[in-house]
């Protein structure tokens, strides 16, 4: 049965090996080098302090411990784009296709302060086509397409961007 609780520190080395997975094997992340836990539990305080939820989830059917990740991270790093996120949301590979990341991107959502982020926006590569289904379901919209701004396992990439607007009344495409 899944859990979705918010991370800490101890989650970190589950983070980091959730993560390099893709990094190695994936165009789901454009990274060609994985953070280490020191990074990821500097990415976990950043973002909580920041006041962006970072969930953790489990589930003891699949295995024991921390089974995938969903975060909110910045945008942008220029002062005007601080109430926008890029969502992050990754699983291990048995647990994908269990619904485990919409459930994960609903509680992501769902936990989001909209006095700290009223958008939220994912930057996913035009190959994985089940992350913009994700999306799509979650009620995301995408708002444009770039072609070839990725380099990743000697090909160029494209990037789709999609969008969630959470104040009523913001303009989404």
């Amino acid at each position: 049965m899944l859990t979705l609780r918010t991370a800490e520190p101890a989650d970190c080395e589950a983070f980091a090996e959730i993560y390099h997975h893709y990094v190695e094997t994936s165009v789901a992340t454009f990274d060609h080098d994985a953070p280490d836990v020191d990074e990821w539990r500097a990415k976990l305080a950043a973002t909580l302090d920041a006041g962006r939820p970072f969930l953790a989830a489990e589930d003891p059917d699949i295995m024991p411990g921390v089974i995938g990740y969903a975060y909110l991270g910045p945008y942008r790093g220029k002062a005007g784009w601080g109430w926008t996120a890029e969502d992050s949301i990754y699983l291990r590979p048995e647990a994908s296709g269990r619904g485990h990341g919409s459930a994960l991107l609903a509680a992501l959502v769902e936990a989001t302060d909209t006095s700290v982020v009223r958008t939220i926006m994912a930057v996913i590569s035009d190959e994985v086509p089940a992350s913009i289904r994700l999306h799509e379901r979650a009620g995301f919209a995408e708002v444009g397409r770039s072609a070839g701004v990725g380099y990743k396992f000697d090909r160029w990439l494209g990037c789709v961007y999609m969008q969630l607007s959470l104040v009523a009344g913001d303009t989404q495409a």
